[in-house]
């Protein structure tokens, strides 16, 4: 997934500020995890986890009938780490 309006939970404001640059603000964000003392494996969890995060709230669930669980919606989209 690409698009950022794929995932609801970064898509509810603007997309694209103008004075915003985001490839430097991911450089600068890269930098400060580094600075912070963060092994490579770490940052790679990091940037895992926070996609982990975006595809959860991507999800969608259907109640299971006369159950008070969910299940998943179908399987699109999904992902493997």
């Amino acid at each position: 997934m690409a698009n950022p309006y794929d995932y609801p939970m970064i898509s509810q404001g603007e997309i694209t500020v103008k004075s915003i640059d985001d490839v430097e603000e991911f450089i600068a964000t890269d930098t400060a995890i580094d600075i912070l003392g963060f092994s490579a494996d770490e940052k790679i969890s990091i940037y895992k986890l926070t996609g982990a995060v975006m595809h959860h709230g991507a999800m969608k669930f259907k109640q299971k009938q006369r159950e008070e669980q969910a299940e998943p919606d179908g399987n699109e989209g999904k992902i493997t780490f």
